[in-house]
């Protein structure tokens, strides 16, 4: 089973990751909303609801003012509003995956700070409640400083200075992916 849902990962992120370097967008955020609600009920199935459930509030707060217009309330459009509930889900979901609930909460701050695409953000997410433990932190963090290091290097011979580079972000999380199941099967 592990070896399906690795390559249905693989695949999906392969394929996103092209529209990210070919166009900087995915075509539709069905290709990153569809993923994270089948990796909700992968997590769900697994028992662990909690992750899921910061997840859920964390895209709901990202979507904040399509929920207030949908509403007709605009005080659903303040971030200050969904503070208890992101509390809420932080608090309860840290007691079961305490890595990856801090993982998802950066996610999505990177996003909110447009630090970050929302597909990348989502896509991360989505990784996250797929393998919720410290492996797949660590291969992102291993390759987001491989990619620092090289693009650092290239910008001080090209020239003669650092500069910073802005890199499509899936495929990045691609690489992660491929980096954390090495990393399982040398590990054992």
């Amino acid at each position: 089973m592990d070896w399906i849902i690795f390559g249905l990962v693989v695949t999906w992120l392969g394929i996103v990751s092209w529209f990210d370097i070919r166009k900087s967008e995915i075509p539709h955020s069905a290709w990153v909303v569809i993923p994270l609600i089948g990796a909700g009920l992968y997590r769900i199935l697994q028992g662990d609801w909690t992750l899921v459930l910061l997840a859920a509030v964390v895209a709901a707060v990202s979507e904040r003012y399509r929920i207030s217009k949908a509403f007709g309330w605009e005080e659903l459009s303040r971030i200050i509003t969904w503070l208890p509930l992101l509390f809420l889900g932080a608090f309860l979901s840290i007691q079961s995956s305490p890595l990856s609930a801090l993982a998802i909460i950066g996610f999505w701050a990177a996003w909110e700070l447009k630090w970050w695409g929302g597909a990348d953000a989502v896509s991360a997410i989505t990784i996250c409640l797929i393998w919720p433990g410290i492996f797949f932190i660590i291969s992102f963090l291993v390759i987001h400083l491989i990619v620092v290091i090289v693009s650092g290097l290239i910008s001080v011979i090209r020239e003669q200075k650092i500069k910073l580079h802005r890199v499509p972000g899936l495929p990045i999380l691609l690489a992660s992916v491929l980096i954390l199941k090495v990393g399982i099967i040398i590990l054992g």
